[in-house]
């Protein structure tokens, strides 16, 4: 079932005080008129009591004379109409326009209305009554005046504030969203490379708050647990260096050429897979920008020229394309080392006779492709994969791709990987980013 409120909690308050508002504003004028009328009607009941208690005074000085009493007697408030009328409801005397034919005539005070007319009628000796009546159109009255015009003014007063709870609302709402924004923010920039960063405390609403607390504490172990894992790593490479360098010593004393160069093989490619440990550990870490500049351009061509030597012994070319190669702020032994794995890799899964073309450019770019074998597409995303080695004859640990992707990405880039021109061998790119 779809939910009619907004999600958002600026929608859920504007819609609150909304309704809160329209809520108000048909109550409001409803009830303080209803108020009004009913302290209007009381004051009426009161005039046309206290104008029948007069006329009853001046016929009791008048001794009963009820055309001299009506005449005599003040009339407390405009639309008054005063009768004196017999049981036969015959009227005696008069002052203004009345309608005794419809009052009752009974033993103690009545007092009822007859549309916009209020009439009390009270009896008096000799089987008379007091008949008091106010006609609430007549232009002297101002008491229903004074109400309607109140309410008009009391609507145009209400408005303002119906609508400063809204505004005030979204007014306060917009500051928490700052707020929460800011804290995205930072939430959102917390990554391997700013593990050290934490959500601010002390600005936000206290009823958020404690979760901003347990998310530092959560990003507290994490940090820790990544400081472990990466320093477990590096101890383990470490420590394995120097049994690998006994190992080498004794396969040098072998004297069977072929038993020697074998296990000398292997203890070289040992020595790569913790080399290629000890450089994805120390990628674990945050990488920290020393402000060093790297030519793009100037460090193809150093680590091209450091390995033509062997490409070129292993049966295969090697050539370099600097096109608009840029200087970035990064990590210069890194990023040689990520140019380096790329190179190794084109030339330990391309046979003998293909050409391997390394671009520097454009912009922050450094690719290296070759003309080998085409790639199926369910390789090219296998290959992302850390410890995939595609063929094992290839001899290598399937740590080269990873160890690149993860400098990449250490350096605001990323790792591509796409089939070479003509659909054959493989393009891979470090993208880098130009601003860390």
């Amino acid at each position: 079932m779809r939910r009619w409120w907004p999600r958002s909690l600026f929608g859920q308050l504007a819609l609150l005080h909304i309704a809160i508002a329209l809520a108000a504003a048909g109550t409001l004028p409803v009830a303080v008129g209803a108020l009004l009328h009913r302290v209007a009607r009381h004051y009426q009941h009161e005039v046309l009591h206290q104008q029948a208690q007069r006329v009853a005074d001046r016929l009791s000085a008048d001794r009963g004379d009820a055309r001299r009493a009506l005449a005599s007697v003040d009339l407390l408030a405009g639309g008054l109409a005063l009768a004196i009328v017999d049981g036969g409801r015959h009227v005696l005397a008069a002052r203004g326009a009345t309608a005794p034919g419809a009052v009752p005539l009974v033993s103690r005070p009545e007092l009822v209305r007859l549309g916009r007319v209020a009439v009390l009628s009270r009896p008096v000796d000799f089987g008379r009554w007091i008949v008091v009546s106010q006609d609430s159109t007549a232009p002297e009255v101002v008491t229903d005046d004074i109400v309607t015009t109140f309410l008009k003014r009391f609507v145009l007063l209400l408005l303002p504030f119906v609508m400063l709870g809204p505004l005030a609302a979204a007014w306060l709402t917009r500051g928490i969203r700052a707020r929460m924004r800011r804290a995205a923010q930072t939430a959102a920039a917390i990554g391997p490379r700013a593990l050290d960063r934490r959500l601010p405390q002390g600005t936000l609403p206290a009823e958020i708050e404690p979760l901003a607390a347990a998310t530092n504490e959560a990003l507290d172990r994490l940090e820790q647990a990544f400081a472990a894992q990466a320093a477990f790593a590096a101890d383990v490479a470490h420590e394995l260096r120097t049994p690998l360098a006994t190992i080498r010593l004794r396969a040098d004393a072998v004297t069977d050429a072929a038993a020697r160069a074998a296990l000398l093989q292997q203890v070289d490619r040992a020595a790569r897979v913790i080399a290629q440990l000890l450089s994805l550990a120390d990628l674990e870490r945050p990488v920290q920008d020393d402000g060093a500049a790297v030519d793009l351009g100037a460090l193809a061509e150093e680590v091209v020229a450091e390995r033509a030597p062997a490409v070129l012994a292993s049966g295969r070319t090697i050539a370099l394309q600097v096109d608009g190669a840029v200087t970035i702020p990064g990590q210069r032994a890194a990023i040689t080392l990520a140019l380096e794995n790329l190179i190794d890799n084109a030339v330990r899964h391309t046979p003998a006779g293909a050409r391997i073309t390394v671009v520097a450019g454009p912009g922050a770019r450094l690719c290296v492709g070759d003309d080998g074998a085409a790639i199926a597409p369910e390789r090219l995303v296998k290959m992302r994969e850390r410890f995939w080695k595609g063929e094992a004859r290839s001899g290598g640990s399937g740590l080269g791709l990873s160890i690149v992707a993860r400098i990449a990405a250490a350096h605001g880039g990323v790792l591509t990987l796409a089939p070479g021109e003509d659909g054959r061998g493989l393009r891979t790119c470090l993208e880098l980013g130009e601003q860390k």
